[in-house]
């Protein structure tokens, strides 16, 4: 679906000051279907030509409670009277940091401002306290824009090697080829290859992070017992077992993915659904890690850390995440995903729907299930972006890009449930006729 006069007007407006005309890579769909917001409004989006679509997409995962929450924003104008910026230890922060803790059951956390943050800061933790260099991660999964992350997260494939022993691919130009050394990948839910690796290396591996379920490979859940195996390897070879939940924290459960699947990390990153979409992001974990962070100890800083604004909207996203929030986000993609897999069933179309209720994903494969990178990438995925492009012309905008989930939101109704499930029914069909 092409975009409108008025969204393409202040789309060519922001090519000539801005990089392809967007502030990121991933927003960026064509020149002639890039949309350029008016407002966002509960579970909707408003383009610039007041289309209205039920938003799917939610900022990539943080608007748990609908966009503009009115308990939020009345927060944020409450602290925004006092300053936002001190440098200095403040009240909103401490509740914030209260709040954290006794929803996940963490001892101690550091605010950050995004999720690539977060997880640099926890990888540099790791190190120090384990005087190891290496960094364990899994093909598919997606850390962040830093760069001893940014390998392997949607190599080439074919193209990155055994699956035994896979090809570090870095995530585009200007990652340094040095850093290749320190990084070592392997496939997601494989116990075999990666106790293998650990073994062979151990001395040498500072931590494992890894995305308790795949965010970014259409919610790929771990297979049963997964988690607790990488966990107790982490545990045997005094690895720091770093659970990166800014996409699951505060999302698929209050304790996000630790109290989901029953397993905690040495450290935890979160960011996205924490404070509804404003930037903020954590560090946390138990004592035994997050104590030793200090003063010529293990550095962690940052000028915009812990900002008044942003821990006031997690003060109050928080709170409406204790009164039930993320129960009527989960109830509403439920719905979708029964939908979808009904809708796939009667139209003969084989594919996997996965994931917790909160972000089910879609892949259209012939396979009985996705657990890890090779198998999504070998879905159809431009069968599934042409049902999405449909999709998004009917009002109803889940993210193109087939790696993402589709994000529900507690402010998402019913009858947004029907008209999704209306419109993904005739998108397939639409799509299905042209084949």
């Amino acid at each position: 679906m092409q975009s409108g006069p008025k969204s393409r007007e202040m789309f060519n407006r922001a090519k000539q000051s801005i990089p392809l005309g967007v502030n990121s890579n991933f927003r960026y769909w064509g020149d002639e279907y890039t949309l350029v917001v008016k407002k966002g409004v509960g579970g909707y989006l408003y383009d610039q030509d007041d289309k209205r679509y039920i938003d799917y997409r939610l900022g990539f995962g943080p608007v748990l409670l609908g966009h503009a929450h009115p308990a939020v924003q009345a927060k944020v104008q409450e602290a925004m009277q006092i300053g936002n910026a001190y440098a200095m230890t403040h009240p909103y922060e401490i509740e914030a940091a209260e709040r954290i803790k006794e929803l996940t059951g963490v001892d101690l956390v550091r605010f950050a401002n995004s999720g690539t943050e977060a997880t640099m800061h926890a990888i540099r933790m790791a190190r120090a306290y384990t005087g190891r260099e290496k960094v364990l991660k899994f093909e598919g999964c997606y850390h962040g824009f830093h760069d001893y992350t940014l390998w392997n997260c949607q190599p080439p494939y074919p193209g990155c090697g055994y699956r035994r022993n896979p090809v570090n691919v870095p995530h585009g130009s200007g990652i340094p080829k040095m850093l290749t050394e320190l990084v070592i990948s392997i496939p997601y839910n494989d116990e075999e290859i990666l106790e293998r690796k650990v073994r062979e290396g151990w001395h040498d591996i500072a931590c494992i992070i890894i995305e308790p379920l795949m965010g970014n490979m259409a919610s790929t859940m771990p297979k049963p017992g997964y988690l607790e195996f990488v966990r107790k390897l982490c545990d045997q070879y005094d690895i720091i077992l770093i659970m990166d939940e800014v996409k699951t924290g505060f999302r698929i459960a209050k304790g996000g993915a630790q109290e989901y699947f029953g397993v905690r990390g040495d450290l935890v990153t979160y960011a996205k659904s924490m404070a509804n979409g404003y930037p903020l992001a954590a560090i946390a974990g138990p004592k035994k890690v997050m104590g030793e962070i200090g003063y010529q100890q293990i550095a962690h800083g940052g000028t915009y850390c812990a900002n008044v604004v942003a821990t006031a909207a997690a003060v109050a996203t928080i709170d409406e995440i204790k009164k039930g929030a993320i129960d009527k986000a989960a109830a509403h993609g439920k719905k979708l995903a029964e939908g979808f897999k009904k809708v796939l069933q009667k139209h003969s179309l084989p594919a996997v729907v996965q994931g917790p209720d909160s972000m089910p994903g879609i892949v259209f494969t012939e396979k009985e299930a996705v657990n890890e990178f090779r198998d999504w990438a070998e879905g159809d995925h431009a069968l599934y972006e042409e049902i999405i492009t449909v999709m998004r012309g009917k009002g109803v905008m889940p993210d193109p890009d087939s790696r993402e989930p589709f994000f529900t939101c507690s402010a998402h109704t019913d009858a947004d449930a029907e008209i999704t499930l209306q419109a993904f029914e005739e998108a397939v069909e639409e799509v299905m006729k042209k084949k």
